[in-house]
């Protein structure tokens, strides 16, 4: 099983403590970014909470 992030080693025994990494970030980016993801989800129907909304993702190479 994957994890995103930092996996805490009670969910993952491989994971490591302290595993992660983190950098502040100035607020206006912050946001800047919050509002280019809230468009994306809004053009692509990406919907919160609906387990009738459900899609799949296909990595390709």
């Amino acid at each position: 099983m994957l994890l995103e992030g930092a996996a805490e080693h009670s969910y993952d025994a491989d994971a490591k403590k302290f595993n992660f990494s983190s950098k502040p970030l100035k607020a206006t980016h912050n946001r800047d970014a919050g509002l280019l993801i809230k468009s994306f989800y809004a053009k692509n129907r990406m919907l919160a909470d609906t387990e009738d909304d459900a899609f799949l993702v296909e990595i390709t190479s």
